[in-house]
């Protein structure tokens, strides 16, 4: 049998099971992204512009696959391109710049 998990709108993880002698399923393998590792980068960007009051624009930072790894390396040129307003830009380099300096 193979099923397929939606971790949020953009990911998939496939998974493969057999049944074993009892006729109970038991997973074989699935893909290599890991729904906890998906999850937990998902849940940190989300956490950031949440504590912004920022969360409308996750989806933004979902669709362009970008998670914490990736947001603390981003420029103001780099939000502007993913069409994040300046107001919101500004409060997103700000709470970044005052996490680098802890």
């Amino acid at each position: 049998m193979m099923g397929v998990l939606r971790v949020g709108p953009f990911y998939e993880i496939y998974i493969f099971a057999e049944n074993d002698k009892k006729g109970e399923e038991s997973i074989l393998s699935s893909s290599s992204v890991s729904k906890k590792k998906v999850q937990q980068e998902v849940d940190s960007v989300e956490s950031f512009l949440q504590s912004l009051g920022l969360d409308k624009y996750s989806i933004t930072f979902q669709a362009e696959e970008v998670d914490m790894a990736a947001l603390v390396h981003m420029s103001d040129e780099y939000l502007k391109a993913m069409g994040i307003p300046m107001g919101p830009r500004k409060k997103i380099l700000l709470e970044l710049e005052s996490k680098r300096d802890d």
